[in-house]
């Protein structure tokens, strides 16, 4: 077996396609196809099932394919500790993260990281939380930064920040002038809010409805950007994270007003369990809780 073909493999497998495999190698198609065919000679099964739009696991490949894909991630984690060790925290870096986290938290950390440690190429991928839990599962990234809870037996998570959710409403909004506020409160008045199926919506519905009141959704709008911008424009209320809206509250454009009865969202740490730490990683994650561990003390 030859790596080159192995990695055909995986590829296929993940995407189901040989074009599609094809082009997340940058090769053709022919060539994935004579990998598979060689990998099948040498070991005497087939290895996918062809149909006309996709192919799939056979048994015999759904088992070399677990073996593969420990043996691919080994070898990355090989390479990124050997460059390491060519070049202080050389190498690579690919952190998977959210697009508020990306947004409202990164920055800062990663201008810091990049002037310490310019040798390192940094890859920031942002997506949904349970998209991200996918990303460290198939070693796309060294690690994820997402809202809690993600639960899987392959990952642990650790929380590295608790930030407060708040409610956003015009400054001539009935509720701006409140100091604080309730669920109660908020419940008759429509909500901007994320698509159903996200983390952020699904911890803002158990808020409601362990409070056993109903939740007004008028629009779901999948970035915080849009919704604050709607929320300004009078299209309704939202809640989100409080690090997200300084400037404007800041500028007077929105009303920010914090909730009693609503828990900090978590943000964690998600890594693969079977997965050593780089030191590229490591070195990020120790800015990253001194960045957090700061604005814990100015709040």
């Amino acid at each position: 077996m030859e790596l080159n073909q192995l990695r055909g493999f995986c590829a296929l497998a993940r995407e189901r396609s040989f074009s599609k495999a094809a082009s997340r190698l940058s090769l053709t198609q022919p060539a994935i196809s004579l990998q598979i065919k060689a990998l099948e000679d040498e070991l005497g099964e087939t290895l996918f099932e062809r149909h006309r739009k996709a192919v799939r696991l056979t048994p015999a490949g759904e088992v070399l394919y677990q073996h593969v894909h420990a043996i691919l991630a080994s070898l990355e984690e090989a390479k990124s500790e050997i460059a390491g060790l060519q070049q202080l925290l050389g190498g690579h870096l690919a952190v998977g993260t959210s697009d508020t986290i990306c947004t409202y938290i990164l920055p800062e950390i990663i201008r810091k990281f990049r002037s310490q440690y310019p040798a390192v190429r940094v890859d920031i991928r942002n997506n949904k939380s349970s998209l991200i839990l996918q990303m460290v599962l198939d070693n796309e990234v060294d690690f994820g930064l997402a809202t809690l809870p993600l639960a899987h037996p392959q990952v642990s998570t650790d929380v590295v920040h608790s930030c407060r959710d708040i409610l956003i409403c015009p400054c001539d909004h009935p509720l701006s002038r409140k100091r604080r506020v309730s669920l109660v409160q908020i419940s008759p008045y429509p909500l901007l809010v994320f698509p159903a199926g996200s983390t952020s919506r699904g911890l803002l519905e158990t808020a409601f409805r362990q409070a056993d009141l109903p939740m007004q959704v008028a629009m779901n709008l999948s970035s915080v950007e849009i919704i604050k911008r709607f929320v300004e424009i009078g299209l309704g209320v939202s809640i989100v994270p409080h690090v997200a809206v300084t400037e404007e509250e800041r500028a007077g454009r929105l009303a920010a007003i914090p909730i009693r009865d609503l828990p900090p969202r978590e943000i964690g740490l998600v890594e693969r369990r079977s997965k050593r730490r780089s030191a590229a990683a490591t070195a990020f994650l120790k800015l990253l809780r001194g960045h957090v561990e700061q604005a814990d003390v100015a709040d």
